[in-house]
């Protein structure tokens, strides 16, 4: 809920970073200077590198929340992460078949 409680309901800018129908999709969300992230798959596990090149420039917070070693079992089983990142670089995420990634980044300058 921590997570949930913070997302907008509504947009600056929408970005589909990649997507493929019925199989898998990543999305970048604006609000004022915040970045929110998110992706889902199917039924089957897959691996992402998201270039964070859509970022302004400066340094963000990565705030993310990504699956635990059993979320292919537990939808509760997930693990919150954090770093700083800014629009040179690249991350990598992976998700277990079913389920999803979110994260939150935000501008700290």
């Amino acid at each position: 809920m921590e997570f949930l409680a913070a997302v907008p309901t509504t947009w600056d800018e929408t970005k589909v970073l990649n997507a493929k129908v019925s199989e898998y999709v990543t999305v970048a969300r604006k609000h004022g200077s915040d970045w929110y992230l998110g992706a889902m798959t199917n039924w089957t596990p897959r691996e992402f590198t998201i270039t964070l090149d859509f970022l302004d420039t400066g340094k963000y917070k990565m705030i993310c929340y990504a699956d635990g070693i059993n979320a292919d079992k537990w939808a509760s089983d997930y693990k919150k992460g954090t770093q700083e990142v800014t629009s040179k670089e690249t991350i990598k995420i992976q998700l277990a078949p079913g389920v999803g990634w979110v994260a939150r980044l935000v501008k700290v300058e």
